[in-house]
């Protein structure tokens, strides 16, 4: 063998380790892939060992937007309440409907009222029956100590005797006291029936002018009592608000003229403008609270009072604040399948969190919530740091007891 064979023959051997060395290591990184895919495929078919759904606490900036629900108002509203206790037998004006003056608004029953009513006008029978006795009894009376009077005068006081004029004047002054009490008594009877009367009217509530539902708080078979509200009526249309709660934190900023977009259930396609007009405290019938007043601008001829709709407004953006999914705030371990209803209140309901703890057991973290942008809500607490691991729900629900 030549000095050049021997080169190119340690050319060749050369060539070939390598090329065995290269396929070693595809095969390597081959059989790598695999059991990575089988690792995952036995985690996903098998599942995690965390019965929870979690997410991460982040650090970041917010657009807070307030979304609460309301009620289209118009000007000139007046409420109608009930007259009489009953039950409601009929009631077909929903709200945000149109009606005309006299329109039935709805029934109550009064079946008792009517038994009430019979007996008030045998009452008003009786009373004008002795009514008319005590008169014809005065009457009588009146006449005979006329007589007595008048044959004492022209027999020169001889006839009739004292002690009889004495008792005809006695008799007349008695049965003008029982027609006056008699009278009275018709009187009282005559209002008892009149009252009943109205009450018995009242029955079938009507509207008083012609307008728009704004509130309807009965349905068919409902038990009501004298007093409580039953609709709430607008006269006009020309001005439309709509009134909504600020019960959460984060509200502060708005001001008069803050706009805000308003969807109606009725045209939930279609976004109204409106503009905060006022804002009102501490009303008469929940103390302590806020509500928030909004203007309809340019509302179209379909826009009724009456109408349920939902009012967002855009707050400005809070920056480098410490953020959770909302879900975070509605989660309950001990309540499986049921949130916590008092996730944004206060008092004994908290607003709480649960962080996943070093032993996968969850951590209750009292917070206090502030605003959200309808996925996320900004919170506070002194021990919460951004990528702590918070519980937004259940993976592996347990069985109800």
């Amino acid at each position: 063998m030549t000095e050049s064979d021997e080169v190119a023959l340690d050319s060749f051997l050369g060539f070939g380790a390598r090329r065995g060395r290269t396929h070693l290591l595809r095969i390597l990184l081959l059989a790598a892939a695999v059991v990575a895919l089988i690792l995952l495929l036995v985690r996903f078919l098998g599942g995690t060992d965390s019965p929870y759904y979690t997410a991460l606490v982040e650090q970041g900036g917010i657009t807070p937007l307030l979304s609460e629900r309301g009620t289209v108002h118009g000007s000139g509203e007046v409420a109608l309440a009930a007259a009489l206790d009953g039950t409601v037998t009929a009631e077909g004006v929903p709200a945000g409907g149109k009606v005309e003056k006299g329109q039935v608004l709805a029934t109550i029953d009064a079946e008792p009222l009517r038994s009430t009513l019979t007996a008030d006008r045998a009452l008003v029978a009786a009373a004008e029956a002795d009514l008319a006795g005590a008169r014809g009894a005065r009457d009588e009376a009146t006449a005979k100590l006329a007589r007595f009077e008048d044959v004492w005068r022209r027999s020169g006081h001889r006839v009739p005797a004292i002690n009889e004029l004495e008792a005809a004047r006695a008799a007349a002054e008695r049965t003008a006291r029982e027609v006056t009490a008699a009278e009275a008594r018709v009187a009282a009877a005559r209002s008892s029936l009149k009252a009943d009367s109205e009450k018995l009217a009242a029955a079938v509530v009507t509207a008083p002018f012609a307008g728009y539902v704004v509130e309807r708080n009965i349905r068919t078979g409902q038990r009501v009592r004298v007093g409580m509200k039953l609709f709430t009526l607008a006269a006009s249309d020309e001005t439309l608000e709509i009134e909504i709660p600020l019960a959460r934190a984060g509200n502060a900023g708005l001001e008069a003229g803050t706009v805000a977009q308003v969807r109606l259930d009725a045209m939930p396609d279609e976004v109204q403008q409106a503009t905060l007009a006022r804002i009102l405290t501490d009303r008469a019938d929940a103390p302590g609270s806020r509500r928030a007043v909004f203007t309809l601008e340019k509302p179209t001829d379909a826009i009724r009072p009456g109408m349920g709709a939902t009012v967002e407004v855009a707050l400005p953006e809070r920056k480098n604040v410490l953020l959770v999914p909302d879900a975070a705030l509605t989660f309950e371990p001990g309540s499986p399948g049921a949130g916590n209803a008092g996730a944004h209140s206060t008092g004994r309901n908290q607003p709480r969190i649960y962080l996943v703890s070093g032993d996968g057991e969850p951590r209750r973290v009292y917070v206090s919530a502030g605003a959200g942008d309808g996925k996320r809500t900004e919170v506070f607490a002194n021990d919460l740091r951004p990528g702590a691991e918070v519980i937004v729900g259940w993976r592996n629900q347990p069985q109800k007891p």
